[in-house]
């Protein structure tokens, strides 16, 4: 290991010879201008290195932090609105007319915006719903639509991708409780 060591000085001192000999024949008013030229470089070089990544990260976890508190403080304001009961003064739009029709409704003025491919009862207070080449991200809201302003659950949700990206074929089951 010594002697490793030893080698690699022998090659360090051969490689950086000529520098040493230039810096030796500068006049000793240039080599103290050289000397601090060289710390300011050193020292430039340690801070766009070293201090400056970490300056910029503690900065961004700074403004994480605040961003964080931020949604915690409205979650803690949503939740303390749904505890006193005020998210409960909502009411149903198809609640006074037929499952069936109230899908229908929500098909066409809704956010689907088109009519389902098939339609079909399966007693009172439940159907089937088959949806063909709908945007996935449309089914999805049109569903939340369904359970939020008809009064709707979806008791289940088949949906099969298509070869053109983002559209889905759906055949959903939905229950009005009575």
């Amino acid at each position: 290991m010594k002697a490793y060591r030893q080698k690699l000085e022998q090659q360090f001192l051969q490689q950086t010879a000529p520098l040493r000999a230039r810096y030796e024949a500068l006049q000793p008013r240039e080599q103290v201008l050289v000397t601090i030229a060289a710390g300011v470089v050193a020292f430039a070089l340690a801070y766009a290195i070293i201090w400056q990544p970490f300056a910029r990260a503690r900065v961004r976890y700074a403004l994480d932090l605040e961003a964080a508190r931020a949604v915690a403080q409205s979650l803690a304001a949503a939740q303390a609105e749904v505890a006193s009961g005020a998210g409960q003064n909502f009411s149903v739009i198809g609640a006074d007319v037929s499952l069936l029709t109230a899908v229908d409704q929500a098909a066409k003025s809704g956010t689907l915006n088109k009519a389902p491919a098939r339609l079909q009862p399966d007693g009172e207070n439940q159907a089937r719903v088959w949806l063909e080449d709908v945007q996935f991200d449309v089914l999805m809201r049109w569903m939340y639509e369904l359970q939020n302003n008809y009064g709707l659950h979806i008791d289940v949700a088949d949906i099969e991708r298509q070869p053109t990206s983002g559209l889905v074929n759906a055949r959903l089951s939905l229950t009005r409780t009575p």
